[in-house]
């Protein structure tokens, strides 16, 4: 919070304004008023002037604009919601690698955040049951990209693709999507027979789940794919509710 006027290192005059600071890091900045109203576009206008004022020449501040609710997950991993758009912002939170459910599981838990209801651990019980009783892998296939590296296949991680995609007409420079089967090999999606590893599947929606361990209790999603935690995977299965 700024409390108070000073001179600051450029020797200009600042005004205290008593902001709430939210967020801030290497190149930006989030802040509030006390009260939590929203700013005038007049007062948007004069801060923004001011900022620059102070700045040296070349260093010119811009803004991204005012915001309901702001939500950090982690470091330069956060959401800006003006009431009707969510932004999402950070590698973490986009989660362009990520399989489609995963992505989808992502929204669906900020959405939570966002409408108030808060049913967080109904939400990730909802795509353990899904893993658990597939018939279509499309949305839990992951995308890789059939690098050079994959065609010459010296390390395991790159001799498992090629050996997915051996007999196909896949090239270097394609994308395919794989998962995994219950022996352990990858497989292309476009071969799934029902054959499929649903407890990497569940490891990969618990360690997605770790994206809201800041903000959301960590408890609330358990590891399903642990040994320790397959009798209450069982239970969650044949629970109808």
């Amino acid at each position: 919070m700024l409390q108070q006027r000073k001179l600051n290192m450029f020797g200009v005059m600042n005004m205290s304004y008593n902001f709430k600071i939210v967020s801030g890091d290497t190149d930006g900045i989030t802040f509030c008023k006390p009260d939590g109203l929203p700013f005038t576009k007049e007062e948007e206008t004069s801060l923004l002037s001011e900022l620059n004022a102070m700045m040296p020449e070349k260093i010119v501040w811009d803004t991204e604009g005012q915001f309901h609710t702001i939500v950090v997950f982690r470091a330069k991993n956060y959401i800006l919601y003006d009431g009707k758009k969510i932004t999402y912002k950070g590698s973490a939170v986009k989660a362009s690698t990520k399989e489609p459910a995963l992505k989808q599981f992502i929204k669906d838990i900020i959405d939570e955040m966002l409408n108030g209801s808060y049913q967080y651990t109904e939400v990730y019980h909802k795509y353990i049951k899904e893993i658990m009783q597939l018939t279509d892998i499309t949305r839990w296939a992951s995308r890789k990209t059939i690098t050079s590296a994959v065609m010459a296949a010296k390390r395991t991680n790159e001799l498992i693709v090629k050996n997915a995609i051996e007999g196909t007409e896949y090239v270097e420079g394609d994308r395919a999507y794989f998962f995994y089967k219950t022996d352990g090999t990858l497989s292309l999606a476009e071969h799934f027979k029902g054959d499929y590893d649903a407890l990497t599947l569940i490891e990969k929606l618990y360690k997605t789940a770790q994206i809201f361990n800041t903000v959301i209790p960590k408890d609330l999603f358990l590891n399903y794919s642990l040994k320790r935690n397959l009798t209450a995977l069982n239970e969650l299965i044949v629970d109808k509710t």
